[in-house]
């Protein structure tokens, strides 16, 4: 008799199962959110000694931008540090812009270097390798490195920049992407706590958009993108939890990159490869939120769709590399490695939303067509047993994804009136579910995705802003559609509200007119 209930259960033991396995798996990620949140409300402490003075090379990587250099230089110029050299390390691929940037570096006083060494591997018309010239133009303070393409993208540009650093003898690298600003004491406060620790190989700063002038877009990102800096690094530091190195802004012990055989050409989130590889080999980072660096987050949403694409790619990439690896290794304690496998699924968490969408999805269609069946009475008896936990939990995780931005505005920021802003910015984030979703996959089962860079503007000379492909806001409509059609008809058959409503419905119908 136990038998035969058991076959005829089985349909609903499949779905209790597979709920629960992703019930507990937000939940990790939740605990780890709550975590740091509440532990970011301390402030971290750290040992310092006096700077050894030795010389830092500010190092801005650059492809084809045509308005923010100039700024970023100036910027890196009114550093107060005195032993520094500048480095752009640029790819660009259209003449006018390389010819600006020549321009420049003439301005600056650099003369063009003959007869070195430094060389681009590229493909000719044949197809076979061959070897062009890397442009250096230098002088005391200032170095253009100009790369014939951009071959293996930014990690490919670090690559050949770290080649002549070292040969330059220089110890230091303080890593800026093209628009970012960093605060004029920057490096005296960085290296001094650097130095302080022979296991640092780097020490990341804070990150925040410029304070006037953005568009209302670039808010609601502001606030989704600033919150990790605000909480979730400062929780970590406060912790003595794995810190990343979130792409620039960062102050670099070159040795110990190179101990870990530097970037890799190519990979679409060099920044979490690198910490990856540094946390194995026994290597740490700190984080100094006290540090702040001024940049812009993407002014459209067509643009942050595409960043958000490439950065789950890259990290999917990045969790199936070294998800065993961090897990076997002996170099973390196991709250370290349970850390570090969060940070490597940061993104993956979106596929497996999609998946519990769907499976939603599913489990309302079961219980439509099996209504009055053993399988799907015991499903709801379980489900009555165990409904108290299960609602708690579900709450829990779904809670969590607003600690980081409500404690970055009423705890860190008090800037109260940007919590008007935080449902468009909870909207815009689950807007590019489906982008997430595809971004997984590729990394994932390393399909081809292109580098895609976040174009940047001179705010004076932004222009018209492009929008959505009509392909994607088409989709976005169609899935606004159904998902309206499917919570009615749950509503309509069994009386119930759902919550994801208000996130999903108008998080796409957003989608569809951007």
């Amino acid at each position: 008799m136990l038998t035969n209930s058991m076959n005829m259960a089985w349909p609903a033991i499949i779905f209790l199962a597979i709920q629960s396995l992703f019930l507990a798996t937000f939940s990790f990620f939740a605990f780890f959110n709550y975590l740091y949140g509440i532990a970011s409300l301390w402030r971290p402490r750290f040992r310092r000694t006096r700077p050894s003075g030795k010389k830092v090379a500010i190092v801005i990587v650059s492809f084809n931008e045509k308005y923010v250099l100039e700024e970023t230089v100036r910027a890196c110029e009114a550093l107060s540090y005195p032993n520094k050299v500048i480095v752009l390390g640029d790819d660009s691929t259209d003449p006018e812009v390389v010819d600006q940037l020549r321009r420049f570096a003439a301005s600056q006083g650099c003369k063009k270097v003959q007869n070195h060494s430094f060389c681009q591997e590229t493909k000719g018309v044949d197809g076979r390798l061959c070897e062009e010239p890397i442009e250096i133009w230098e002088s005391p303070g200032f170095v253009l490195f100009h790369r014939p393409c951009n071959a293996g993208f930014k990690a490919g540009n670090l690559e050949k920049v770290l080649q002549y650093l070292a040969d330059r003898n220089i110890d230091y690298m303080y890593l800026l992407d093209a628009d970012w600003h960093p605060q004029p004491d920057a490096i005296e406060r960085t290296l001094e706590v650097l130095e302080a620790y022979e296991d640092v190989a780097f020490v990341q700063t804070k990150r925040i958009s410029f304070p006037v002038g953005m568009n209302l877009f670039q808010k609601y990102v502001a606030l989704a993108e600033e919150g990790c800096y605000y909480v979730d690094f400062e929780g970590r530091q406060v912790l003595g939890h794995p810190i990343l190195f979130s792409g620039c802004c960062t102050l670099f012990r070159l040795d110990a990159v190179a101990h870990v055989d530097g970037f890799t050409p190519g990979h679409l989130t060099e920044d979490l490869d690198l910490t990856n590889r540094l946390w194995l080999d026994g290597w740490k980072g700190i984080y100094l939120g006290n540090v702040i660096n001024h940049g812009e987050v993407p002014f459209s949403y067509d643009h942050y769709r595409r960043q958000q694409e490439r950065w789950a790619a890259g990290s999917a990439r990045g969790f199936r590399d070294f998800f065993w690896p961090i897990l076997g290794t002996k170099r973390l304690n196991w709250i370290e490695k349970l850390s570090a496998i969060r940070q490597n699924a940061y993104f993956t968490t979106t596929l497996l939303t999609g998946l519990a969408i769907v499976m939603g999805m599913a489990t309302v269609l079961f219980l439509a067509l099996g209504w009055n069946t053993y399988s799907v009475e015991y499903y709801l008896y379980v489900m009555g047993v165990l409904k108290v936990p299960f609602v708690i939990l579900l709450y829990w995780c779904i809670l969590a994804n607003f600690i980081e931005p409500l404690i970055m505005i009423l705890a860190k920021k008090r800037r109260y009136r940007e919590l008007f802003h935080l449902p468009m910015m909870v909207w815009y984030a689950w807007g590019v579910l489906t982008t997430y979703v595809v971004g997984n996959i590729k990394g994932l089962f390393g399909f081809k995705l292109d580098w895609f860079r976040t174009p940047k503007f001179l705010r004076s000379r932004v222009g018209r802003l492009p929008r959505l492909p009509a392909s994607m806001r088409a989709f976005n409509l169609c899935t606004c559609l159904a998902l309206t059609c499917f919570y009615f008809s749950q509503g309509w058959v069994f009386g119930w509200f759902d919550e994801f409503a208000l996130l999903l419905v108008p998080a796409f119908l957003l989608a569809s007119i951007k």
